[in-house]
């Protein structure tokens, strides 16, 4: 009888804690509203931060090519037969 007990008495002490674990707290997400303010906070510490000056950086014509290598997509006539783990050595 008192091993029935024991049993019975580490049972809930199980269910209580797996229970525990399966909700979670309100306090892990953040308050709403809270990225607006984010975002109002970065302007006020930088508002020369996003302004209307042209992207420099990438040449025309090299962006032109890139453009036009990505939208063609893989090449298909790779027909070397290597992969990139036959290339590695030991």
């Amino acid at each position: 009888m008192r091993n029935i007990l024991i049993y019975i008495a580490l049972l809930g002490i199980m269910l209580q804690a797996g229970c525990g674990t399966m909700f979670q707290s309100e306090s892990g997400t953040p308050p709403f509203g809270s990225s607006v303010r984010m975002a109002v906070a970065s302007q006020t510490a930088n508002p020369d931060a996003g302004g209307d000056a042209p992207v420099v950086g990438l040449d025309g014509e090299y962006a032109n090519a890139l453009m036009t290598k990505y939208q063609a997509g893989p090449s298909k006539s790779d027909d070397s037969g290597e992969s990139v783990i036959s290339g590695a050595t030991n």
